[in-house]
């Protein structure tokens, strides 16, 4: 017969009586095992110690309160907006002034409407003026209209004598022909008529 050492193995004496929950034993795992969580960069420091040290623990991150608002509810910005405002600058009102041909030698041109330049208009015969005249009593560069600000004021439309033959006439519809009506610096006024050699014009503005 063989002679067999083994002991035979016991069998547990298992008992009905459920287990009371504070009669449990809690059994602590090895701190070394546990993956350390997951913390911030600024607390890295921290951690390294507690790994270093088992009695040093690492800090939370410090609390941060929340930020007073300021005003009612309304005034708030909404979530992910500036919370400020654009500011509209100001922009010039503009003005739009013209000249009219009403009357002159050259009958194709009269009714046509000439744009003044926001700054400065040329009136001559020739080729390179801002409005060109088919007109011979004209001279080459007879006449400039300028566009002068004053302060406190609207800006004006001021006509200059370049230095013509035949000289430039302003006034009113009755009298802008007549001699003493002759001009070497005028500001123009809405509905002045303007002689010049012998061309008709009207200037209007906004």
């Amino acid at each position: 017969m063989t002679d067999d050492r083994t002991l035979p193995m016991q069998q547990p004496q298992w008992s009905r009586r459920e287990t009371d929950p504070d009669e449990q034993e809690t059994v602590f795992a090895d701190q070394d095992a546990v993956t350390p969580p997951t913390m911030p960069l600024g607390d890295q420091a921290g951690w390294q110690s507690a790994r270093t040290d088992p009695g040093v623990r690492p800090s939370p991150p410090p609390y941060q309160p929340p930020q007073p608002q300021y005003g009612p509810p309304s005034a708030q910005p909404p979530a992910g907006q500036d919370a400020q405002t654009m500011i509209i600058s100001e922009r010039a009102t503009p003005i739009f002034a013209w000249l009219v041909v009403v009357d002159g030698p050259d009958r194709n041109s009269i009714g046509t409407v000439h744009s003044l330049h926001p700054e400065t208009t040329t009136i001559g015969r020739v080729a390179g003026n801002r409005i060109v005249l088919k007109d011979e009593t004209v001279s080459a560069q007879h006449a400039r209209i300028r566009r002068e600000a004053k302060e406190g004021q609207e800006p004006t439309f001021a006509l200059f004598d370049m230095g013509s033959r035949n000289g430039i006439f302003a006034g009113d519809k009755d009298s802008y022909r007549q001699e003493e009506q002759r001009v070497y610096r005028h500001e123009l006024q809405d509905g002045d008529y303007l002689l010049v050699g012998e061309t008709t014009l009207v200037f209007k503005r906004l």
